[in-house]
């Protein structure tokens, strides 16, 4: 039993009440279940604009104001930095508090930063793509810069402050709310409520990447002002309307405002359930000494409760296991639309839902399988432990699967060369003696696909002088000197046809893609499975009064060493495949990248994914030997005696030797007779216990 609760707990439970008001028919709300559906609802708003709408934006934020993969990705950890400032002060000060009220003042700040994040769109002037026109076919006059074009990418700051003021609201709900259920339900069901809850924070993203690929790929980015639209979602120069979704989920936000603030300090029933369990904190802890001054969450015990957690090595463990695994994921997930646009060769609208499909109900599915199977089988922490050692080693199998990607497209200039032997380039070199005279332009990627099955970087790169034919999303070229040069080189004739090329990409056979999808679903189901064991073991290897400030620590550990570093790690290195930058004319400088080396990148992703998972891997393994359960009370030890199953040496042959003292049965020991199917069976008991 916990020795550290109140006997006055009881007295903070309190009915369900709306401005001092308690009406009759909203106490049936007044529970666990309750406070699990407003939950739910605020972390799939979250989980919608943080996981989904955000990530999806990443290639429309690059492509609308000129930003780098290293600029977006800390207008993604910006998020991420202002929850890990907080999140320790808020877990440790608010644990005594009114944590729903607080959820609640939280819910607001989310509210105000979506509605920051929306704003650059309405205070920059209209997305500028027509002037390239002025250049789409040949033409021998040089082109004069505007004056009026300037750079946007100051909107990073703003779209940033968004992020924080988000990442400031979600840090009470994800902590202390989460606290706030594992307190208020028995200990057997509490895994099941944490994976509902965790699983709903991965629901959003479903709606986000749904969402947002729709309007992305369906609304012009300033339909609200423009009428008449030249590009479709087909076009490189293509920009959706990536402010909707924002302004969407600030409104749903701000509906669970009033819900939240109803809910009393403790549910009723939380002190019974407090007193009912049993302790199975890690051995080394003191007890006595955080009961005696830890009891009071005041500044001048903070360092004392921080101190007393590190001493855990086993939380110790599960914190840099966390951090590994979310660098890993954070990382991946936060650019994985951006992986499947550019690998697959997939518009950015489709990329986003092909993500949101796969990648999201793969970890909801996880997070609530987790909770299950730890529930219903009544794992102890030593098993779970062993639980997460084998999910870990099984992402590792799966994270070659990144290697899976299409071959780039051969584009003249950059992927292949000018001419018919289509060879590799060595350095990108748009201009060629077809369309030297024709004063290109650089700056927008408009490709064409020449009657030679090449593609160009524009109908002025592939020479042509003219259009044949216009529609509102197609327009065939005609007169294409390069067009017309490889014709003769292949054919040793000009046809009819030969100089022509249509608007868009040449056709691509690959469907690796059906491939990739499926193993991303299950890696992300395995992965996340781990998350929710994670949540439980923590809550069961520290002391009740510390398991916020557990929760917020953890919290602040993750974000520093593993999410926050993983989206910037994965955003530097996937500009360095990048093969093709856009070039501004006027000032010389670098803007998005148009063109990224599919197998540089592939492999760039796999290898960060494996060594994530690999670290994981190795503190779970260290985990196994770390734990000690505590040393059970002299008047139950002869019930567990009853009850402890056996597992001997004699039972397996001899092959191993099992640790007496937690009821995990890990072989601690191999004897010269070890086999692997001795391996498997001790791993099934393991999973028994």
């Amino acid at each position: 039993m916990d020795k550290d609760l109140k006997p006055d707990r009881a007295a903070e439970e309190d009915d369900y009440s709306l401005f001092y008001c308690k009406p009759k028919f909203l106490q049936c709300c007044n529970n666990a279940k309750g406070f699990l559906v407003i939950y739910s609802i605020f972390a799939i708003v979250a989980g919608s604009m943080v996981g989904g709408i955000t990530n999806t934006n990443i290639a429309a934020l690059e492509r609308r104001f000129g930003l780098d993969s290293s600029q977006s990705a800390i207008i993604v950890v910006s998020y991420d930095i202002a929850f890990c400032i907080l999140t320790v002060f808020v877990t440790y000060f608010g644990a005594r508090s009114h944590v729903p009220r607080l959820i609640a003042a939280g819910a607001i700040l989310f509210g105000a930063g979506a509605l920051v994040y929306a704003i650059p769109h309405f205070t920059t002037d209209l997305y500028n793509f027509v002037s390239v026109s002025l250049v789409d076919t040949c033409n021998i006059t040089e082109i004069e810069c505007s004056l009026h074009e300037g750079d946007d990418s100051y909107n990073m700051y703003i779209l940033l402050f968004g992020q924080v003021l988000m990442g400031c609201g979600t840090t009470p709900l994800y902590t202390l709310g989460i606290a706030f259920i594992e307190n208020s339900v028995p200990k057997n069901v509490a895994p099941i409520y944490i994976g509902i809850a965790n699983a709903c924070s991965l629901f959003g993203p479903v709606i986000g990447f749904t969402s947002g690929g729709a309007f992305l790929s369906n609304y012009y980015v300033d339909f609200d002002t423009v009428n008449n639209i030249s590009p479709n979602p087909d076009d490189p120069r293509w920009v959706g309307a990536w402010w909707i979704g924002p302004l969407i989920m600030m409104v749903l936000c701000w509906c669970t405002v009033i819900p939240f603030a109803g809910f009393p300090k403790q549910l009723p029933g939380t002190a019974k359930y407090r007193a009912e369990r049993q302790s199975e904190i890690h051995q080394t802890v003191d007890l006595e000494q955080i009961e005696k001054r830890g009891s009071q969450n005041t500044i001048r015990n903070f360092p004392f409760a921080i101190k007393s957690l590190l001493k855990n090595l086993t939380y110790v463990l599960i914190i840099l296991a966390g951090c590994a695994s979310g660098g890993a994921v954070s990382g991946a997930t936060s650019f994985l639309s951006k992986f499947i646009q550019n690998e697959f060769h997939i518009t950015a609208g489709n990329a986003a839902i092909y993500a949101g499909a796969v990648l999201v109900p793969g970890a909801a599915a996880g997070h609530i399988v987790g909770g299950v199977c730890i529930s219903q089988l009544k794992w102890k922490t030593p098993s779970i432990i062993v639980y997460c050692l084998i999910l870990s080693f099984l992402a590792c199998l799966l994270s070659p699967s990144m290697l899976l990607y299409c071959e780039n497209i051969k584009v003249a200039g950059v992927t292949a060369s000018y001419g018919s032997d289509r060879s590799s380039l060595v350095n990108v070199n748009l201009t060629a003696p077809c369309n030297a005279p024709c004063s290109c332009q650089n700056e927008f990627y408009k490709p064409v696909c020449g009657a030679d099955d090449l593609t160009y970087f524009s109908p002025c790169h592939a020479g042509c002088h003219s259009s044949l034919d216009e529609s509102e999303y197609f327009k065939l070229y005609s007169n294409c000197s390069c067009v017309a040069s490889n014709a003769i080189d292949n054919n040793s004739k000009v046809l009819d046809t030969a100089s022509t090329a249509t608007s868009g990409f040449c056709e691509n056979s690959c469907e690796n893609v059906k491939i990739f999808l499926p193993l991303i679903f299950f890696l992300a189901f395995i992965v996340f499975q781990t998350h929710t064991a994670a949540t439980v073991i923590t809550f069961r290897i520290v002391p009740e009064s510390l398991r916020c400030l557990a929760v917020g620590l953890a919290w602040l550990f993750f974000r520093a060493l593993g999410t926050i570093p993983g989206p910037i790690m994965f955003g530097k290195l996937t500009d360095q495949t990048c093969i093709l930058w856009q070039v501004r004319r006027c000032d010389g400088s670098r803007g998005s990248c148009w063109i990224y080396d599919s197998a540089n990148m592939g492999l760039t992703f796999m290898i960060l994914v494996l060594v994530g998972h690999l670290l994981a891997l190795i503190c779970y393994g260290l985990m196994v030997f770390a734990y000690k359960p505590p040393l059970p009370v002299e008047s139950d030890r002869s019930a567990d005696e009853d009850r402890k199953p056996q597992c001997t040496e004699k039972q397996f042959d001899n092959p191993i030797f099992v640790h007496e003292d937690t009821l995990s049965f890990m072989c601690l020991k191999f004897k010269h007779n070890f086999t692997s199917l001795n391996m498997l069976k001790c791993l099934i008991m393991c999973l028994s216990v």
